[in-house]
């Protein structure tokens, strides 16, 4: 993830499935970066690859 980060990936958490979920952006790791659904489509129709898990 460290080297994924440094070579200029960018890791966007959904702020929506956080909170149904429970979890809170200080249990994420550094460096993730929170958004909505629209962020995270917006960036993945920009990208080459995505992962949505």
């Amino acid at each position: 993830m460290k080297q994924a980060m440094a070579s200029g990936i960018h890791l966007i958490a959904c702020t929506m499935s956080m909170d149904i979920m429970g979890i809170t952006k200080e249990e994420l790791i550094d460096g993730v970066e929170l958004g909505g659904v629209a962020t995270y489509l917006g960036e993945a129709e920009e990208s080459n690859v995505n992962l949505f898990i």
